[in-house]
Formats: structure tokens, sequence, C-alpha cells
């Protein structure tokens, strides 16, 4: 019994398991006092944008994976919302985040899905021992930066205030101090909370694995919807080091579109993105694996030829185009004389690659459709 009182992380464990009772009688509380009062739902939700991005954009894809950089006026920003978000400070939730890419699935990994849901949503942070590796090593860079030492060194205060201090004196400014701690205050950061906490356990559980199935790690879209575009999770496994998660135009990505208005503005700036050949790459072998084990091997013996031709034309012609639009934009201020000429060549590069991609599809279809499949 000692044992398991002293393996409980006290301070974590009763602000999880007290905030979200808490946030459901203030609120009820204030509803049935003050009545629905319009400016604090609207406070609600502009503080939860800016605590959920600053952990997506600022904690996770800025300081976690180092995929772009900011000034300094822009890392506080996501100190101070970041902090309103009471997730730890920038040094411990990165490096624990870190070791979980390090360590994904193993028994290393702090916040294993294979330990269970609720362990990986919630459990890992209720006891003290749940990262068994040195972490010191994992926030090297970190300890170098200013703005991420004082944030850590004063983490609570700033936490306390951003978190409810403020909730409060923006309540008040609009008539309702008590909704300001009850709906901007407990129930933005119980909500900010299980946002972020379902990418640790609903997208290593459900969805799809559409680049790798080396790791638990699954692509959800309603999760993305959820969460800013961090449920695009599978992709970010194996890609942990691009700024962006959803990578087309139509994915719904607010955190990608938030970096990007960022580096308009001049506060962010060496956005890191993953080569597009590498990406349908991993895309293809994916999909090449899948049709694999639904036909015998008879079958995939006869076809793999013409598979293995299919996926090099469409990697060939991928490569032509992203080296002449390279080409294209080394040229564009000091060779005009060639520009509509690349244009051209770009267009056929690009009409030439989906027209194998499209080749390639209706293959696997033809084959799944008129052939010998697995018992």
């Amino acid at each position: 019994m000692k044992k398991l009182i002293k393996s409980v992380n006290w301070q974590g464990a009763l602000f999880l398991l007290l905030t979200p009772p808490a946030a459901l009688v203030l609120t009820i509380y204030h509803l049935k006092t003050e009545g629905f009062v319009w400016q604090i739902w609207v406070l609600f939700a502009v503080f939860y944008t800016l605590t959920a991005g600053s952990i997506t954009a600022g904690y996770h894809r800025l300081f976690s994976h180092r995929t772009y950089d900011a000034r300094t006026w822009l890392k506080w920003f996501y100190a101070l919302f970041g902090g309103a978000a009471f997730q730890n400070s920038i040094l411990i939730w990165a490096r624990d985040h870190r070791v979980h890419h390090r360590f994904v699935d193993t028994d290393l990994d702090p916040y294993s899905i294979n330990r269970g849901f609720w362990f990986a949503h919630l459990g890992w942070m209720l006891t003290s021992n749940a990262v068994p590796v040195k972490m010191e090593p994992y926030g090297r860079d970190l300890e170098k930066d200013p703005v991420v030492m004082i944030q850590h060194k004063y983490y609570i205060p700033i936490a306390s205030l951003m978190c409810f201090a403020l909730p409060v004196g923006l309540g008040y400014m609009v008539g309702s101090p008590l909704g300001g701690l009850a709906v901007v205050g407990f129930l933005r950061v119980v909500a900010v909370h299980h946002m972020t906490f379902f990418i640790n356990s609903w997208c290593h559980f459900f969805g799809g694995q559409t680049y790798t199935d080396k790791n638990t790690a699954r692509d959800s879209i309603f999760m993305a919807v959820a969460t800013f575009g961090e449920g695009y999770h599978n992709f970010h496994h194996i890609f942990a080091n691009d700024y962006r998660n959803g990578i087309r135009w139509y994915h719904w990505d607010p955190t990608k579109w938030m970096i990007q208005i960022f580096s308009l503005l001049g506060l962010a700036h060496n956005l890191q993105r993953v080569p597009q050949s590498e990406i349908t790459r991993l895309q293809l072998e994916m999909e090449e694996k899948a049709l694999k084990s639904r036909l015998n091997n008879k079958w995939q013996m006869q076809f793999q030829t013409q598979l293995d031709s299919l996926k090099q034309q469409i990697q060939s012609a991928q490569a032509r185009f992203e080296q002449l639009r390279a080409e294209y934009k080394q040229l564009a201020h000091d060779q005009w004389e060639r520009i509509e000429e690349l244009k051209f060549q770009i267009r056929m590069a690009k009409i030439e690659f989906r027209a194998g991609l499209q080749q390639w599809r209706a293959y696997n279809s033809f084959l799944l459709a008129g052939v010998p499949v697995r018992a």
C-alpha cells in the first residue's frame, strides 16, 4: 500500500481528477445564478483557441520537433498561453514527447498505447514513475533557450495567473468574474487537456495507417478537426520534422495555417517540409502491402513486375516534377527566358505523375476484382 501511495503523482493526479467536476459544478452554478452571458462564451472560444494553438504550434511543432524557427516574441506568446493550458512547462512537455517518439510502443514509451487506452490518455500522468528513461539528454537544446528556462523556473505562477487569474479578470470586465473562472478558466482548461490527451490515446487506437504500419500511430480526420490538425498522426510519427500534419490543401490543419500566417508576418521562418517524393514512396508501399495481403502468392508473383514498373513511373515523374519546380524557383528572378518553357515542362511532369498514379490505382482495383484472393 505504501509503495502504491508513493508511486502516485499527487500534484498532477489531484489537478487532473478534480478540475472536471469543478468545471461542471461551477459552470452549472454560473448558469443558474447569472444566466447565459454570451460574452463569457466568446471569451471561452478565444481563450481555447489561444491555449490549444500554443500547445499544437508551440509546445509540439516548435519546441518538441523544431519544425520551424520562431522569434522571441512568438516564443513568449507560446510560453504564456501554453502555460494557461496547465500541461506542464515547455521543457518537461517536450522531453516527454521526444521520448515517446524515440521509444514509441515499447516499454520505454511514457504513454504507450500497449498499456491500455486510458493509460495512454490519462493514467501515465497519475504516476510518478511512468517515464522509465533518463530524461535530461532529451532537452539539452531547450535548456539553452532563455524563454524555455524562465517559463520552467516560474511555471506555477505563470500557469496560475494565465489559467485562472486572467480569465477571472476578463470575466470581471464583462460583468461575470464567476463565469470567467468557471467557463474561461476551469471548463476551458479541461477541454484543452482532453483535446491533447486524445492524440496519445485515440490516435494510437482508431484510424488509418496511410504511410507506415511500423508503429501504432493512426490518421483520424475526426480527431484532426477536434485537435487543430494533430489528428493526422500516422503522418506525424513518420515525418515528425515536417511543420505540417495535414499535407493537402483540403486537410483540416489550423496549426499549419497558423504557422504559415506567422511566417508571412515575419515571426516564424525556416519552415521544414518533407519532400513529396518521400511521402509518395511510403504511401505507395502501404498501398502495395495492402494489395499483397489480399492476393495469393501466385498472383503476387505474376503481377509484381507490372506493379514495380508503375511505381517506378510514378516516382520518376514526381522526382522530375520536383526538380523542375526547384529549378523554376531558382531561375524565376534572373533567367526569365526559360520560365515559360519550364512552366510547360512542369505541367507535363505533373500530368505524367497523375496519369501514373491513376494507372497504379486502376491496376490495383483490377487485381482485387479479378484474381483469387486469400481465404
